[in-house]
Formats: C-alpha cells, structure tokens, sequence
C-alpha cells in the first residue's frame, strides 16, 4: 500500500493506494498518523478511492488512527468509499463511529 500526503488549508489528506491487509502497511500508517500528531496536524482526511481491498486488519488500521486523533483533539474522517469498502462499516455499526464523504474536498470542508 503506497501513502501519499499533501495538505489543504490545515487539513491532512492521506491518498491511499492498494489494500489496507494490516501487517507492515499498518506499522506505515502507524507512522504517518503519529507523525502527524507530533506536527500536531489532528484533521485528517483518507482519500479511499484508490483502495482495491480492505480486510478486518485495515479496519483495524483506521479504528486505530481515529482513536490516536481524537485523543489529541483532532478526527479522522473517510472519502470517496466504494460499495465495496463502505459495506464492512456497515456491518460493524463503524459507519456511525467514523465520518464518510462522497468526495475529498466534502471531507475537507466538513472540518469548518
């Protein structure tokens, strides 16, 4: 899974790329959500769109990144999820937990 990063107005916007499987991707985000914490940078957006796959491990990844977040006072909010990606979420009730957009500048703008 490739990360990519880049910013609008004080929003960090995550671009993911592959399938969020867990194992060395989820030290990576892991990564990349604590480094964003320490630059205190605490809104962020996860462009899905480019997702092929999510297992209960990605699941888990995001669960994980929300809850680092809105412990140091910022969310994490998901765009741009398929039928496909959107379907777990449901299933476990989380789509009520984590905020979903149609669109990145969607999730962006629901931080005013």
């Amino acid at each position: 899974m490739e990360i990519n990063e880049k910013f609008d107005q004080e929003v960090l916007i995550l671009t993911l790329d592959g399938e969020l499987m867990g194992g060395p991707d989820a030290e990576k985000f892991r990564r990349t959500i604590d480094h964003a914490i320490e630059e205190d940078r605490v809104q962020v957006v996860v462009d899905m769109d480019k997702v092929k796959w999510m297992n209960s491990s990605g699941l888990g990844m995001l669960i994980s990144a929300l809850t680092s977040l809105r412990s140091s006072n910022g969310d994490l909010k998901l765009a741009n999820l398929s039928d496909r990606l959107r379907r777990p979420f449901e299933i476990t009730k989380l789509d009520n937990v984590i905020q979903q957009f149609p669109s990145v500048s969607a999730a962006v703008n629901s931080f005013k």
